[in-house]
């Protein structure tokens, strides 16, 4: 089965193939990413389906803020891991000020929590980057038509993640309450004095996941900096403060 990657090759689909489709005016979509092979990747697809022109291309979160709000596309596909910014908060700046856009965020991160991060933050999809290229061209039309998509990989996992935590903030106002179990490892690690990269090797995971764990930890803990989390994490009994 194809899959949305780096070699983005697209089976045949009944949208690309609609004779309607060539008299339709064309969906403009908006790729941030900064792979340039991933970016090839996604207009390979795209190309194949005469409803859709990709009208730019942007390689950091910056990029993706001011084009998105300049061009105001119809569909932006949005990478969650960017060198500048991470799509989330790309996301949450572009929806402050282009409340209509919808955002489809790609992501090599199956953990549901981003998803429901994203999703916080005014992204209306959320498509792993493994999952078949299909997958992408229905969570574009799903979204067109005003409608969420989660990938199906993930789908039972953030439908679970998100009731727990709707209970949970229903419950309490205790922050604390939004981490997940990793994060408050992460949280853990980062008290014992360990470097992003030694967490990275501890947890089996990137140095780019060790961050965004660490930004998100940092939002959810309504702080600004490490210190102030560890603090935080102290007061609540998560760290040892020795």
């Amino acid at each position: 089965m194809q899959r949305v990657g780096a070699t983005l090759l697209l089976t045949s689909h009944p949208l690309i193939s609609a004779p309607w489709a060539h008299h339709m005016r064309k969906t403009r979509i908006f790729i941030a990413d900064d792979h340039p092979v991933f970016r090839d990747g996604i207009k390979a697809v795209l190309s194949k389906a005469a409803a859709y022109t990709v009208v730019e291309e942007a390689r950091s979160g910056a990029d993706a803020i001011k084009g998105a709000l300049s061009l105001r596309p119809d569909v932006i596909i949005m990478d969650i891991t960017m060198p500048d910014m991470n799509g989330i908060t790309v996301t949450k700046r572009i929806i402050e000020q282009f409340p209509q856009a919808r955002v489809v965020m790609l992501s090599m991160h199956s953990d549901a929590y981003y998803a429901i991060d994203a999703f916080r933050a005014g992204a209306s999809a959320y498509v792993l980057k493994g999952s078949p290229t299909e997958e992408l061209i229905t969570a574009v039309e799903r979204v067109l038509s005003g409608g969420k998509y989660v990938s199906r990989e993930i789908a039972g996992e953030f439908l679970n993640d998100y009731v727990d935590i709707i209970k949970r903030e229903k419950a309490s106002h205790d922050p604390f309450d939004a981490l997940s179990e990793r994060e408050r490892e992460v949280i853990r690690h980062i008290a014992d004095g360990k470097t992003s990269k030694e967490i990275a090797e501890k947890l089996f995971i990137s140095v780019a996941t060790v961050k965004t764990h660490r930004n998100n930890i940092m939002k959810k803990l309504r702080v600004n900096d490490m210190a102030g989390m560890i603090k935080a994490a102290i007061r609540k009994g998560i760290v040892n403060p020795e």
